[in-house]
């Protein structure tokens, strides 16, 4: 066994994947914790119905700077990637000026929209009308803090994306919320907390950014320049944002429905099951974070032998990391949400429905990036749209009938079909399947 995985890490593909999503794994396993200790503290002090409100007005900027974003986040993945590998580091420079532009003017508009209509998006979700007026203004922020670490993302600076995606803001939520109530205690300082950790993290992302390139970049007098229109940006990155959206949708759906159609307490036990399932999903985030590019680059050279090899690799190693946290789930569900009170244990089964599908969703490996990073996007968003079409569907008729655990259920369902939909169609596309199981050849 020794031997074998030394003999692997001759090979640079596997290497690369191992030890830099290894350093992600870690990084990602952080964040859990961090992300676990947050919601601990808020539960401990604020109860369900506190937890409630602070995921409601949250999931409603979420909303908003996703619109606000048009997919140019994801997009700059793709390109800077790309164009780093290839030495262009003048057309990335031309290339994020547009971004910017574009990503300021949608997102001030999308800010102002928000403000002007928070009072009846309150009243849908049952959120409360402060929160989503204050998180109004936080729409610019949170739209730069995605795009600079989605662009370190594609300069494969792969520990500090893992850091700002998965950790940053939970770590300084748990500070500031630590400050605040050294000068008062209310159902407002989660979102507080949440809004200041937002405003410290957009900053240091750019930072960290612009060293990041400053560092690596190399400009030649004889480079070419490759420019994008700005009708080139949108044309890629707007399918990106429908399948984004769709991706929200797949994600946050269950809590705004519960919020409408139950209340914010139910919110607040479906979201601690929900947080607590998604360390099944470490390995698959991890393992991602240093693949995408991977498969941009791959592709990019037409090389689908190596497209094919590193796919089948890092489904591997999403599955052997998976696999126990998900016994661990499946063996003590009570003891681990009865961490947070008494109140929470109702979710029990909800927490089971939901591991099983984040199981189902890492056994289906990388093949959603896949898609995304070979120019198969619209690929990637008919078949989340059709996901995200039943996913409603389920949490509208389960949720009046079985409550979180109806939402857990349809939650499991939909994920469970669109992974395994899209694996079919990389089998289509490039003649392999991406999932892994012992012993069976693929």
């Amino acid at each position: 066994m020794k031997e074998k995985f030394l003999n692997a890490l001759q090979d640079n593909d596997f290497s690369e994947l191992f030890k830099k999503g290894g350093l992600s794994f870690v990084i990602r396993i952080g964040g859990q914790v961090m992300g676990f200790l947050l919601t601990l503290i808020i539960a401990h002090y604020f109860g369900a119905k506190g937890l409630g409100d602070y995921v409601l007005s949250i999931v409603v900027l979420r909303v908003f700077t996703l619109f606000s974003k048009f997919g140019m986040d994801t997009f700059s993945i793709r390109f800077i990637a790309s164009f780093a590998k290839q030495g262009k580091w003048k057309s990335i420079q031309l290339f994020r000026s547009k971004i910017i532009r574009l990503l300021s003017i949608s997102s001030l508009l999308f800010s102002l929209l928000m403000y002007y209509l928070s009072e009846d998006i309150a009243n849908l979700v049952h959120a409360k009308v402060e929160h989503v007026r204050l998180n109004a203004f936080f729409v610019l922020p949170m739209s730069f803090f995605m795009l600079h670490y989605q662009s370190l993302r594609g300069l494969k600076r792969i520990a500090e994306f893992s850091f700002f995606y998965r950790m940053a803001q939970a770590t300084f939520s748990i500070i500031s919320i630590f400050i605040i109530t050294q000068f008062f205690v209310d159902g407002n300082v989660p979102v507080y907390a949440y809004l200041s950790s937002l405003a410290i993290v957009s900053l240091l992302a750019f930072i960290v950014f612009f060293n990041s390139y400053n560092k690596i970049k190399r400009f030649s007098d004889d480079e070419q320049i490759e420019e994008l229109k700005y009708s080139e940006i949108l044309k890629v990155s707007i399918p990106l944002m429908f399948a984004q959206s769709v991706q929200f949708i797949m994600a946050w759906t269950d809590k705004l429905m519960l919020g409408n159609m139950m209340g914010s307490e139910e919110v607040g036990i479906y979201f601690t099951a929900f947080k607590l399932s998604m360390f099944a999903s470490i390995a698959l985030m991890a393992i991602n974070s240093i693949a995408s590019p991977k498969f941009a680059e791959l592709y990019g050279k037409k090389d689908f032998d190596g497209l094919k090899k590193v796919a089948h690799q890092s489904s591997k190693m999403i599955f052997l990391a998976t696999l126990p946290l998900v016994l661990l789930f499946f063996s003590f569900p009570e003891f681990l949400l009865g961490l947070f009170g008494e109140e929470f244990k109702v979710g029990v089964k909800a927490f089971v429905f939901l591991s099983f599908g984040k199981l189902i969703s890492s056994f289906s490996g990388s093949a959603g990036n896949i898609l995304q990073m070979t120019g198969k996007q619209v690929i990637f968003m008919n078949v989340l749209f059709v996901g995200a079409i039943v996913n409603v569907i389920l949490n509208f008729f389960l949720i009046p009938k079985f409550g979180i655990n109806g939402a857990a259920l349809a939650s499991m369902i939909s994920l469970s079909m669109w992974n395994l939909i899209m694996v079919y169609f990389v089998k289509q596309e490039f003649g392999f399947y991406t999932f892994y199981i012992p012993f069976l050849k693929r």
